[in-house]
């Protein structure tokens, strides 16, 4: 599959039109590096004690020491995903990153987009040896995914503090530029602190770096002078005449959203409405174009949706004064507000403008109906 370079957005302009008639069809829209997976199952109590800290007080190492201490830290991912086309013929898609490792016993730190779409994924030791690896859980907003392979005796990352970084201290990277050149180092310095960058609609706060960084580095570990873990690569700026510019999600982030992806399998306290919404269409006599907003394509029995009046058939043009003109645009809101929240929700139905107060759910890996395909629409 062709892989996506993550790109920096400032504003997103959004427009909305009414319909008279329109149907639906599934969304999805990726602008990172790339690919996550499926939301799994919950697994030791308090595993951030298992997390291995450093100190800041702990003496500085040469760069030949830090990678000769910690490449074994570091692993390969390959993510594999089939896809049919209009013919009935499949095709294998695969896509490369890296990974940090958590824990002795297998637990594996990445970005959300190396393994999104992905069906299988393989971790490859610096040792070369191969584990076929599971998704624990994915948080797609913050780019933090938390893989298992059945393995023991793996070398656990040090893990640094981020609230302790400052402008202009050294960081090594060490990671798998473009899946083939695996177990690469560049080294560079952090250039910038607290930037925001805007990818899927969605900000994260990150830190920049000058190492070099392309893709498959993305999920792998930049380490500061003392070799521990202090930020997980997540994204390139890519454009003519630039270079020297990535970027990095704090490891205290990282590792926070980890736990809760460990434990629960999901990030706990996200708003759901609790629909499916897909891309709408209006039909006419020349064929059907693409329609503004989020059509409703399934209602979930019980939820925050269904106790407010959404029905399938709706479209969600707008969210709390947040003009809606894609599904995508319409989960980064919803996600984005804790749940409990009450927010009106506005749009059109039977050639009719429509307001509803909903008063969010908690998200829930659960609240995805077993079987569902994606085509019918995105379940938030």
């Amino acid at each position: 599959m062709k892989k996506r370079i993550a790109k920096i957005f400032v504003t997103a302009a959004v427009l909305a039109l009414a319909i008279s008639t329109f149907s639906g069809c599934g969304p999805t829209t990726i602008t990172r590096e790339r690919r996550p997976g499926q939301s799994g199952t919950s697994a030791a109590n308090a595993v951030s004690t298992s997390f291995k800290r450093g100190s800041s007080s702990e003496e500085s190492y040469s760069v030949v020491d830090i990678y000769r201490n910690n490449v074994n830290s570091v692993v390969g991912i390959k993510s594999q995903s089939k896809s049919e086309n209009i013919f009935g013929q499949t095709t294998i898609n695969a896509s490369s990153g890296t990974g940090i490792v958590l824990t002795s016993d297998g637990y594996i730190l990445t970005n959300n987009h190396v393994i999104e779409d992905g069906t299988s994924f393989t971790v490859t030791l610096y040792n070369g040896t191969r584990y076929e690896a599971e998704v624990v859980g994915a948080e797609k907003s913050n780019d933090v995914a938390v893989l298992k392979i059945d393995a023991t005796d793996l070398q656990p990352a040090v893990f640094g503090n981020t609230s302790e970084i400052v402008v202009g201290e050294d960081v090594v990277v060490i990671g798998n530029p473009l899946g083939e050149l695996t177990f690469s180092l560049s080294r560079g310095v952090v250039s910038a602190l607290n930037r925001a960058i805007n990818e899927d609609g969605t900000p994260i706060i990150v830190f920049q770096i000058d190492a070099a960084v392309n893709e498959g580095n993305s999920g792998g570990p930049a380490f500061d002078a003392r070799g521990h873990v202090i930020g997980m690569v997540t994204a390139k700026v890519k454009k003519n005449l630039i270079e020297g510019i990535g970027f990095c999600i704090p490891i205290n982030d990282a590792l926070n959203i980890a736990t809760q992806l460990i434990e629960y399998g999901f990030v706990k306290g996200k708003g759901a409405l609790g629909i499916a919404a897909a891309v709408a269409y209006r039909q006419s006599y020349f064929g059907s174009s693409r329609v503004s907003g989020a059509y409703v394509s399934y209602v979930i029995e019980g939820s925050a949706a269904e106790k407010a009046g959404l029905a399938e058939g709706m479209l969600i043009t707008e969210v709390d004064s947040t003009e809606i003109t894609t599904p995508e645009e319409l989960d980064v809101v919803v996600r984005g507000k804790p749940a409990g929240t009450t927010v009106t929700v506005k749009g059109v139905y039977n050639n009719k403008e429509f307001e509803l107060t909903v008063t969010l759910d908690e998200y829930s890996p659960d609240m995805v109906p077993e079987g569902w395909n994606t085509k019918d629409g995105a379940i938030m």
